[in-house]
């Protein structure tokens, strides 16, 4: 009767045996036939990419100062990762040789989490596979993997190391708040489980991502928190290097040295009180304190326990060197840098030097002795790396671009029947060096080169648009006006460009637009001559008189189509013809009245006509006048020169200033003065003319009038 009590404790405790026991069998098949497999290759894997050496960081950083009037930032686009992350992003050429490795990470990670869900390895495989899917660069399944672990494994070991790689995920993808966000929640994270090396790579991203913004005070409040908070004197001075280090990188050497000089005040271990005192002396350094570097310098030799990094102590004694001599070419800093290269071959703290010194080089100019040494600087991976391959390669480009122009050059006095395809070509050329001048942030040069490339092509060049779009775009920032004059050209010249429709969409105009009134011809024929396109700006001008006679704007075209071919071109005679042609359509206009005393004294002079004491030479001033007849001075040259600033009219809207003009002759049918003479000529030119042009004149490929040309 006492036998079924004794039985029931006695099942349920072989159950739980037997349950335990199974649980026991499950996480060991586990762990020795997949999980141990799976970290064991991943950690061949982290060996290959030499991540272990660097995130122990058993060696001190290599911190490059900024370098005044040179942009050392790498190109980033709003589409890719931001530059910091970079180093944190395998190339496919690295992963391809652990490629089958990390793909049997997956395979195994799939089985853990298929037949063995309840194990107690399912969180750290779950980072296996996080970490194996950042590695091949697939972001969303490696974010997928994180958010899983941390929703089922929220306070469990791999947590923080989770936060954070999500954290970069985002940001990779450039999903900025919700990286932000992320950083934030793994601070918390490694706060709560202790994990400062967690705690730092998140600072260190927060300290970037304000670095960017250019808040330096919000990129070094997050390690001043930490150290107001932590314990640990050993992981606070490990977060004032950081602080100092920022501060070095921003060129506030002033600050920096303070910093450093701060990290002992708490107990640094051998690599921070090493980092620590060589940059605080190179911070001295850059602030002329020699003496002060020196002394550090020589404690750092001196102590036995920096002997492996004695490297770093040659690099920053170059630079002071070059500092102290003032010249990087001085015979002794030459054999220093020799010295080094010898002993030293192939050290990343080297190769930052040979940046810096290519830098110094690139800014006076030198490019071809720039060269050599950023090609040293990419030798190896190194926070100088990217920016110096940029230079290499625009160097690169300067010097091959240089190459082709001068080929072109000596293939235009050989092969003179291709002269327009030839001339086409080197414009493009020509374009393609100003490209290059303004990515090494040459803005004078890459304008002056987008210029000649538009100004030598043939003008029935498509690409001249391309050419004209660049310079609007430099020119913009200074100068809008001319930027939209520039527009203008491309809008109406090259209206199927597509620079073109970026020019129409930037100026305003809507997608047929049609230039169907007078100011917007004479704007038109302004630009075109502001660009020395002045076969279309006379176009332009002479399409408004013949559209639109009776506009106020038509006197005004004739007016600017004299002075453009009296002040720009310099042909006098179809400079006179067009002033002839104001005086006689538009008597009355203030243009008329301003420019007659002078094109009869310049007509009479030509035609041998003595010049007679009238009514309209009176009027003009004595010595002006005096001079005149003495033939002294042209009085059509003295009276453009007084009123150039009238006559120079850039804008869309620009009326010249009424200008007090002189009365007309009286219409008694009597030739009173010489311009009753020029009115004879002109009507004695128009007889016999075809109809609508003028003798001497010309009509060009779209129908328009070309003004008579002198010859020789």
């Amino acid at each position: 009767m006492n036998i079924r009590p004794t039985i029931l404790p006695v099942s349920v405790l072989l159950l739980a045996l037997t349950v335990a026991g199974c649980s026991w069998y499950d996480n060991q098949t586990t762990f020795f036939n997949t999980y141990y497999n799976a970290k064991r290759i991943m950690g061949e894997v982290e060996d290959e990419f030499l991540f272990q050496d660097e995130n122990k960081r058993v060696k001190p950083r290599v911190l490059v100062p900024p370098i005044e009037g040179v942009d050392t930032k790498t190109e980033n686009n709003n589409s890719g990762p931001p530059v910091f992350l970079r180093t944190f992003i395998i190339e496919r050429a690295k992963l391809q040789p652990v490629a089958t490795k990390v793909d049997s990470i997956l395979i195994k990670g799939s089985k853990i989490l298929a037949n063995h869900p309840k194990s107690n390895y399912v969180e750290g495989t779950l980072f296996l596979m996080a970490k194996s899917y950042f590695y091949r660069q697939e972001w969303l399944p490696s974010q997928q993997k994180c958010i899983e672990l941390i929703e089922r494994y929220s306070e469990g070991d791999y947590s923080p190391d989770a936060h954070l790689m999500l954290a970069k995920n985002y940001l990779i993808q450039r999903k900025m708040s919700q990286g932000r966000t992320m950083l934030s929640k793994t601070v918390d994270v490694a706060w709560f489980k202790d994990r400062y090396d967690i705690l730092s790579e998140a600072y260190r991203l927060q300290a970037e991502l304000s670095l960017e913004e250019g808040d330096v005070d919000k990129a070094v409040q997050p390690y001043k928190q930490a150290i107001a908070q932590s314990e640990d004197s050993e992981q606070r001075a490990r977060w004032q290097v950081d602080v100092a280090s920022l501060y070095y990188r921003l060129g506030k050497y002033d600050m920096a040295e303070r910093a450093f000089a701060k990290v002992f005040t708490y107990i640094p271990d051998p690599l921070a009180e090493f980092e620590s005192l060589l940059y605080r002396a190179a911070s001295l350094a850059r602030l002329g304190r020699y003496q002060e570097a020196e002394r550090i310098f020589m404690d750092l030799e001196q102590n036995r326990n920096f002997d492996e990094w004695s490297s770093y102590l040659a690099a920053e004694r170059m630079a002071m060197d070059r500092l102290q001599k003032g010249n990087i070419n001085d015979p002794s800093v030459i054999a220093q840098e020799r010295k080094a290269d010898t002993a030293f071959i192939g050290r990343p703290e080297l190769m930052a030097q040979a940046f810096q010194k290519g830098m110094e080089l690139y800014k006076q100019s030198k490019y071809e002795d720039a060269l050599k040494y950023f090609a040293k600087a990419k030798v190896v991976r190194t926070p100088v790396y990217d920016v110096a391959n940029k230079y290499f390669t625009l160097i690169k480009q300067w010097e091959e671009q240089h190459r082709k122009i001068n080929q072109l050059a000596l293939v235009t006095n050989e092969r003179a029947e291709f002269m327009d395809t030839i001339r086409r070509n080197r414009s493009k050329e020509v374009f393609s060096l100003g490209r290059v001048h303004e990515q090494m942030g040459n803005v004078d040069s890459a304008l002056a080169y987008y210029r000649m490339a538009a100004d030598s092509t043939t003008a029935d060049d498509q690409e001249r648009a391309r050419y004209l779009f660049s310079e609007a775009r430099i020119v913009r920032q200074k100068d809008p006006e001319t930027a939209d004059s520039l527009l203008e050209v491309m809008a109406e010249k090259y209206p199927k460009s597509e620079f073109a429709r970026q020019a129409q969409t930037n100026l305003g105009y809507t997608a047929d637009v049609v230039i169907d009134d007078a100011a917007e011809l004479y704007r038109s024929g302004n630009s075109f001559r502001l660009v020395k396109d002045y076969a279309y700006a006379s176009r332009q001008y002479r399409n408004l008189v013949q559209q639109f006679p009776k506009s106020d704007f038509a006197p005004k075209a004739l007016y600017a189509l004299g002075w453009m071919y009296e002040k720009d071109i310099g042909d006098k005679d179809s400079a006179l013809y067009y002033y002839g042609m104001l005086v006689e359509s538009y008597p009355r206009s203030e243009y008329a009245r301003e420019i007659r005393p002078s094109l009869e004294f310049a007509l009479a002079k030509r035609n041998g006509v003595e010049v007679s004491d009238s009514l309209l030479l009176r009027d003009l001033d004595k010595e002006l006048y005096d001079k005149a007849k003495a033939g002294e001075l042209d009085p059509l040259q003295q009276m453009i020169k007084n009123n150039q600033n009238a006559l120079q009219v850039t804008g869309p809207n620009g009326a010249l200033p009424n200008i007090p003009g002189l009365t007309p002759p009286g219409a008694d049918g009597k030739p009173a003065s010489v311009n009753d003479m020029l009115q004879r000529q002109m009507k004695g030119l128009q007889q016999g003319a075809l109809p609508g042009t003028m003798p001497g004149m010309q009509k060009d490929s779209t129908g328009n009038q070309q003004p008579p040309v002198r010859k020789p």
